[in-house]
């Protein structure tokens, strides 16, 4: 059922990345929900079910984008290896993990796809994919994560640290 569920969430926020995304445009970037979508989902819900949800999430936006087929996975395959070391450093909260994750996601996402586009024999000026788009989109998809992980974060199972007082151990 939960997969059902992240692959109905998921092509609603592809469909909704080409549809009605496009408008909303911060430092010239359009947020990627589709992204932020697979890395929240991997933080919260833990490496197992994102090994299942991001290539779901990934060959969505693929078959919604003008993007070569396989783009989108190749992209975000390294989001799995990033959040298992983001997850190394214990805190109380997965928000700050999480926004990192998105953050280097979405770089390592830019990267790849204009790697993949220039191999498919598409021009890609380096200098302008780099600081017009790969470094914008990190810090633009950062800053939308808060949209995507509190829905995410609320529908998950498990103890709410905030409902049940600090996950910390001390001593009495």
């Amino acid at each position: 059922m939960k997969y059902l569920l992240a692959f109905a969430v998921a092509w609603f926020l592809a469909v909704l990345n080409v549809s009605a995304m496009p408008y909303v445009q911060v430092l010239h970037v359009t947020p990627d929900v589709v992204l932020i979508f697979a890395a929240c989902w991997t933080m919260v819900r833990g490496r197992d079910e994102g090994l299942i949800v991001v290539p779901i999430a990934a060959l969505l936006r693929d078959l919604t984008t003008s993007d070569p087929l396989g783009t989108s996975l190749l992209a975000m395959a390294p989001l799995i290896p990033l959040a298992a070391v983001v997850r190394l450093r214990a805190m109380a909260t997965d928000f700050l993990p999480t926004v990192a994750l998105v953050a280097a996601g979405s770089f390592f996402y830019g990267v790849i796809s204009t790697l993949v586009l220039a191999a498919t024999g598409q021009t890609t000026p380096w200098d302008d994919a780099f600081l017009r788009v790969v470094l914008p989109a990190a810090l633009v998809n950062s800053l939308f994560t808060p949209i995507v992980y509190l829905p995410v974060h609320w529908f998950s199972p498990g103890r709410k640290a905030w409902l049940v007082g600090s996950t910390r151990y001390t001593s009495a």
